[in-house]
């Protein structure tokens, strides 16, 4: 299911919660403990759509807990049902929650990764939850008996799984302690709030299981989700001063409103809950705009720049998909035909050539993913022989090449990295585009800027590298891109009597420049 569905998924599904607030409120149902549900269940749909309108990815964990959310909040708020329907709803909800929390649960834990006994466990879970399901068309004790095996065997099989997987349950405990620790604070806070609020309602915590499902909620998992993504599309347009004064003031606005139709806490609670179905549709627009490009904000800002990383790791994972595609499964099938005749000299020979042939394209498609300087050379040796390694795999052509870097030359990491991919692209370039015969290359680095100049006695202008269509150079539109995030300047200018000279300038930051640094 795609993103933009899921969202719109949950849009409709809070709507929907507006129209039974109105139902209530129409029909006078609401009492004291319905209030305090109704507070609780608005809590969780506003929370699972802060965490949807963060979240610019397709990110299965954060779609399946904001799903969670929502079923959570819909079983809080029918837990004191009047109705048939209410308590047949109430009733479908417990075990369907009792399954997604299970699976929430381990899918947090494992990230999707295989672990010993899942197959087994996923058809548990799946049986137990129809079967309870299947005993609300018998009777109320069949119900009663499958749902309390559903809970027992499922919750039961999870202990199981994290004392088995001991080693990563330590592992996420420790890491996310301290949410874990918050989370439990949260929940017997808001408990005892319950309890004192209700004490005077016979019954009002016979049904301790309507907090099982909050308790997830509780476990601050939106805490962990927003250690990755901290902003909603509104802040491509909106600082957090901004945004944060204009919820202020909607939310006064809504106050004084209630106040002067002489409208209760359930009528604010509604406006409330309209005022956050609304933005989360604006974000949904918004956040849509943004990701086709239809809206461009004049400055970056961490939502903006998420999309464009996503699409950065997609194209990457097209380019690695169509590499293992068109050069390396063939020339395996290619290999695996041969084998039949591998008797016959020639094609030993054939085989042998082809797989030599793999190894060094493999081996050139690896640096070019992923860089590799080596330790026991200086950054000038690494980048000479990053220089002579291009120029042999243009043996055709025959170009003079001219490297001035100073032989104490230290850039910290990833800066080294991101100066050898920039030669790489702009000397490729000079050897593909250029027919020039000479090319100079100069890096330095002064007072924490460095800079980098390429170029080349070729007939080119510098109109064809700037030209608006950015599909005839890819790789000059990726590094004018890269530098601009992390605040480089990059220009061309002409030479005389010919030729083209890059001069680009970054500023060498440390450390906290890593999150500014994108493979492409």
């Amino acid at each position: 299911m795609k993103e933009m569905t899921r969202k719109l998924l949950l849009w409709t599904n809070y709507t929907l919660f507006l129209l039974c607030i109105c139902c209530y409120i129409g029909a006078g149902t609401i009492e004291t403990n319905g209030i305090f549900a109704l507070s609780l269940s608005s809590l969780l749909l506003m929370d699972s759509a802060c965490i949807s309108a963060c979240s610019p990815g397709n990110n299965k964990v954060v779609s399946r807990f904001c799903g969670l959310l929502a079923a959570d909040s819909w079983y809080i708020l029918l837990a004191s049902g009047k109705n048939a329907s209410e308590n047949l709803t109430f009733a479908a909800l417990s075990p369907l929650i009792c399954y997604l929390s299970i699976r929430f649960a381990l899918l947090f834990f494992f990230q999707e990764s295989a672990y010993r006994f899942r197959r087994l466990t996923n058809i548990v879970f799946l049986m137990t939850c129809i079967a309870a399901l299947s005993g609300l068309c018998v009777s109320g004790p069949v119900y009663a008996c499958f749902y309390g095996i559903q809970f027992l065997a499922s919750w039961g099989v999870f202990l199981f799984l994290m004392l088995y997987h001991r080693k990563r349950t330590v592992f996420v405990l420790k890491s996310e302690r301290k949410y874990f620790l918050f989370s439990a604070l949260i929940t017997i806070t808001v408990f005892l709030l319950y309890t004192f609020a209700t004490a005077g309602i016979p019954g009002h915590i016979s049904n301790f299981g309507v907090y099982l499902p909050l308790c997830l909620f509780c476990m601050s998992i939106h805490g962990i989700v927003y250690k990755t993504w901290r902003s909603f599309p509104f802040s491509s347009f909106f600082s957090r001063k901004q945004a944060f004064f204009i919820l202020c003031t909607s939310l006064l606005v809504l106050g004084l409103l209630t106040a002067l139709t002489g409208g209760g806490y359930a009528w604010l609670l509604l406006l409330v809950n309209a005022l956050a179905a609304f933005l989360y549709l604006c974000n949904i627009l918004l956040g849509w705009n943004l990701e086709k490009g239809s809206i461009r904000p004049d400055r970056e800002n961490s939502y903006y720049a998420a999309l464009q990383q996503l699409h950065r790791e997609e194209l990457l994972k097209k380019d690695f998909a169509d590499f293992l595609h068109d050069d390396i499964l063939q020339d395996l099938l290619s290999v695996k035909n041969m084998m039949t005749k591998a008797g016959e000299p020639d094609i030993q020979n054939m085989i042998a050539e082809t797989l030599d042939n793999l190894n060094t394209r493999i081996r050139g498609q690896m640096q070019d993913y992923h860089p590799v300087i080596r330790k026991n050379l200086t950054l000038k040796e690494n980048y000479r022989f990053l220089i002579a390694t291009i120029s042999q795999s243009f043996s055709e052509r025959t170009i003079a090449i001219s490297f001035d870097c100073a032989d104490t030359l230290f850039l910290v990491e990833p800066y080294d990295t991101l100066v050898y991919r920039l030669i790489k692209e702009l000397l490729t370039n000079i050897y593909k585009h250029s027919d020039g015969s000479l090319a100079q290359i100069t890096l330095s680095q002064i007072n924490a800027l460095i800079t980098l100049e390429v170029s080349d006695n070729g007939t080119a202008d510098t109109a064809s590298l700037t030209s608006a269509d950015k599909t005839l150079h890819k790789g000059i539109a990726s590094i004018t891109e890269q530098l601009h995030r992390i605040e480089g300047t990059i220009g061309f200018f002409s030479q005389r009597p010919h030729g083209i000279r890059i001069h680009i300038q970054i500023p060498m930051k440390g450390d906290v420049s890593y999150q500014y640094f994108i493979s492409r």
